[in-house]
């Protein structure tokens, strides 16, 4: 007589992006700066891939940019909406990650974050594909 021994679920990694365990990723979908997103429990055996991009908005980081300058030029108050629009412009221009997870179903699940947070993405996005790696090669 055999008793099965359960197997214990082990945190890879745990961020504002989601949670990689040993047997699923729990994922928050359509993450964006001012959105937490909806969150998904998905199996790994279901996830194909993921990837990290980032995500610049070149016009408008350049537009913002122009009038940032136009406002700083006259004297008076009006220089705090170029310094805001200016910051705006620079955080547009450096862009924010992104990552994706497709799943076996053919969803591509996308979730944005700050642009100081791509360490924290990247993070995610290894400890994720370690993960799939790892279950691919046993």
């Amino acid at each position: 007589m055999t008793d099965a021994i359960p197997q214990t679920e082990q945190t890879f990694a745990a961020n504002e992006f989601g949670t990689v365990t040993s047997k699923r990723v729990v994922y928050f979908r359509r993450k964006g700066w001012f959105s937490g997103g909806s969150r998904q429990d998905i199996p790994l055996q279901h996830v194909t891939s993921v990837r990290l991009e980032t995500s610049r908005s070149l016009i408008a980081g350049i537009f913002s940019l122009l009038v940032g300058l136009g406002f700083l030029a006259p004297a008076g108050g009006i220089k705090i909406v170029g310094v805001v629009l200016i910051f705006l412009a620079v955080i547009l221009l450096w862009g924010s990650p992104r990552v994706v997870v497709n799943t076996a179903g053919g969803d591509l699940n996308a979730s944005t974050g700050l642009p100081w947070k791509r360490g924290t993405a990247t993070s995610f996005v290894e400890a994720l594909r370690k993960q799939l790696f790892d279950k691919a090669g046993a």
